[in-house]
């Protein structure tokens, strides 16, 4: 009995000496797998300059007007504020384009065939000279310069893409001979000679009826002042959108050499040493009589004025009194600088007054 308690706790002497401790379990070898780079963030396809275009030609070969498209926005001008665009591209070739210079009552409506050439777009027409300009993108248009590169510079010579296809603004002011033949009205523009039909609308009514009760004016061609637009279709017909004044005893002015004072429609360009801004559209003419008459910004005035070789006395003017708040300063700036002139020359292109040799009113010949 004892033997056998003594070998079982033998036994149980051994079995504690020869158990082994737990090993922890091997390192499991890491590999370093590649962690995958963002996705670039789709943006159009843009081509800043010559060599990231040769990098990503390929992206154009989709570049192609397949659906009308409208371009706009202000464009950097060397010897002006600015000229706003508005660039029409049809998908049957044609285009259509208005430019309208910033601080300047001249504006141009063209239309004519473009060319797409890889990525330049050329517009071609009979009329008017326009640059080319390139695609940077799919909405995006950079005027090119003369030797057809991309004008790079910190002013903006870009047009982007509308949204939706924008009909063009075909508004515009006019100067030219008016005159009513058999109901039928017609205007000649002293820009461009064209002669066109006015369409029979309520805002042509008024200018209608001041010719028709006129009886120096009714059955004659007299020079007209107004806004009008356009007809879409190429019928040669204009609306009417704002009448402005017939001027009596007005030509049509030399738009290269102007050597007489009266009559010829003459636009404010500055006041001493004020700059007039065009939308004012300050305008007044000297006629054969000894009288001058115009618009002042704001109110219609007229009044007389006497003049000897380059010797200017003008009487005290009489005017409308309606109060407009934006261009009643330069309307009271001009007509007190009008009435104090004491000499008139034309020099060059400008109509000049002094006072006392020294300039305080500059005009050019209006030609819309």
């Amino acid at each position: 009995m004892k033997k056998q308690l003594l070998l079982s706790v033998l036994l149980a002497s051994l079995g504690a000496c020869s158990q082994l401790p737990e090993q922890a379990p091997a390192p499991v070898a890491q590999v370093n797998e590649p962690v995958p780079e963002p996705e670039p963030e789709l943006v159009e396809n843009e081509v800043l300059n010559d060599q990231a275009t040769q990098a990503v030609a390929t992206d154009f070969g989709h570049i192609f007007i397949d659906r009308d498209m409208s371009f706009s926005g202000t464009l950097s001008c060397r010897h002006c504020p600015g000229v706003k665009y508005q660039l029409n591209l049809f998908q049957d070739g044609k285009f259509e384009a208005r430019q309208e210079y910033i601080d300047s009552p001249e504006i141009n409506l063209v239309k004519g065939n473009w060319l797409l050439e890889a990525r330049t777009i050329h517009l071609m027409s009979q009329s008017v000279k326009l640059p080319s300009f390139q695609f940077v993108s799919n909405n995006k248009l950079v005027l090119l310069d003369e030797a057809g590169k991309p004008v790079v510079s910190k002013e903006n010579f870009e047009l982007v893409r509308s949204q939706n296809f924008v009909k063009l603004d075909t508004s515009m002011r006019m100067l030219g001979l008016y005159q009513v033949k058999d109901n039928q009205a017609s205007f000649t523009s002293c820009t461009n000679g064209d002669t066109v039909s006015i369409a029979m609308t309520q805002h042509h009514i008024p200018m209608l009826r001041s010719y028709q009760q006129d009886k120096n004016l009714n059955g004659k061609p007299v020079i007209a002042t107004m806004v009008a637009r356009q007809s879409p279709k190429e019928d040669k017909l204009v609306f009417v959108e704002q009448f402005d004044q017939f001027w009596p005893g007005a030509t049509c002015p030399d738009q290269y050499k102007t050597s007489k004072v009266q009559g010829i429609v003459w636009r404010v360009n500055r006041i001493k040493y004020i700059q007039v801004p065009q939308q004012y559209n300050l305008r007044m003419m000297f006629n054969d009589n000894a009288k001058l008459y115009g618009f002042s910004g704001c109110n219609f005035f007229n009044g007389s004025y006497s003049q000897s070789s380059n010797l200017l006395k003008i009487d005290p003017l009489v005017s409308t009194r309606k109060y407009c708040a934006e261009s009643n300063y330069y309307e009271s700036k001009f007509t007190q600088q009008l009435q104090s002139a004491d000499r008139i020359e034309v020099n060059g292109d400008k109509l000049q007054l002094f006072q006392n040799n020294e300039v305080v009113v500059e005009m050019s010949p209006a030609l819309n």
